[in-house]
């Protein structure tokens, strides 16, 4: 059987990893009116020697009286933009978690996965731009 967990921590075979150059801070936003889904998240990412993240929220403590097990959702899905690329997945950087939007009822796992996700892409967007 193969090793999806390294097959996904290394991006599609071939590809050399993506590099960060400057600090790129966007909001990853999901909303879903109707399947009653909520999340907003801003955050920072730079270069660093390793993946790290560093929360930075002041409501955490809500956060996690909400079940969604934080900041886990959010980086997971930041994580399948970021190491699924074409050009190759961006992996040494620091995340700061900065900001977060949350609804005490429609913020749920899957809408935080999908913020992190939508902030993934716009990094991605972001550093295209910039190529």
């Amino acid at each position: 059987m193969k090793d999806y967990l390294t097959l996904w921590a290394e991006g599609p075979s071939g590809e050399g990893s993506r590099d960060l150059t400057v600090p790129v801070t966007v909001i990853g936003e999901w909303n879903r009116a109707a399947n009653s889904e909520f999340a907003k998240v801003q955050l920072t990412v730079q270069a660093a020697k390793d993946f790290e993240v560093v929360d930075s929220v002041e409501q955490q403590k809500e956060l996690k009286r909400l079940g969604v097990e934080w900041p886990d959702p959010v980086i997971l899905g930041l994580l399948d933009s970021l190491m699924n690329t074409d050009l190759g997945p961006l992996k040494n950087i620091r995340v700061r978690l900065e900001r977060v939007w949350y609804h005490e009822v429609d913020s749920t796992r899957n809408a935080f996965r999908n913020a992190g996700r939508d902030a993934g892409r716009k990094i991605l967007d972001a550093l295209d731009r910039k190529v």
